[in-house]
């Protein structure tokens, strides 16, 4: 095992190494992944922001480290959260905070305000937050199902 590699284990406790930028530091399961490479903090993305803003993202987190390991990442545009891989993101705006969650399927949620189509067949799930109580029990499910098809390779999400 390299410097750059971690190790992980799976909802069905069989290793999985990680490769590690060396520039950014971020992990992903496959060696000299593309990605837009860059050293952002966390901290940037609440300037000029509302304070309610920060309080909706550390609900969130919190929410989403109760179902188990969860990265966060700092991008230009966006805070990414990762299991295995990228299952969810925020977007921090002036009053309220913006997530995108991926699925395998189309699901409804009156927070959801527009569904995409990305690679691999994906859906993002794009949803709308302006206080902690929005997260509800209903699309706490829905980032635990996103959460769960983090840990799952690819192949295996079809």
């Amino acid at each position: 095992m390299t410097a750059s590699t971690k190790r992980r284990t799976r909802n069905t406790d069989q290793p999985l190494s990680f490769w590690t930028c060396p520039n950014c530091g971020r992990q992903f399961v496959s060696a000299n992944k593309w990605h837009s490479c860059g050293q952002y903090e966390i901290e940037d993305h609440f300037v000029g922001k509302a304070p309610v803003v920060r309080e909706i993202f550390d609900h969130l987190l919190g929410t989403l480290q109760q179902f188990g390991p969860v990265a966060a990442y700092a991008l230009k545009t966006r805070i990414v959260f990762q299991a295995e891989t990228q299952f969810a993101a925020a977007m921090t705006r002036k009053r309220w905070l913006d997530g995108d969650l991926w699925l395998g399927r189309r699901a409804a949620h009156p927070a959801i305000q527009r569904i995409e189509m990305h690679v691999f067949r994906d859906y993002g799930h794009i949803f709308r937050l302006t206080k902690t109580e929005d997260l509800d029990e209903a699309l706490v499910a829905l980032l635990h199902e996103a959460y769960m098809l983090g840990h799952l390779p690819l192949p295996a999400r079809r």
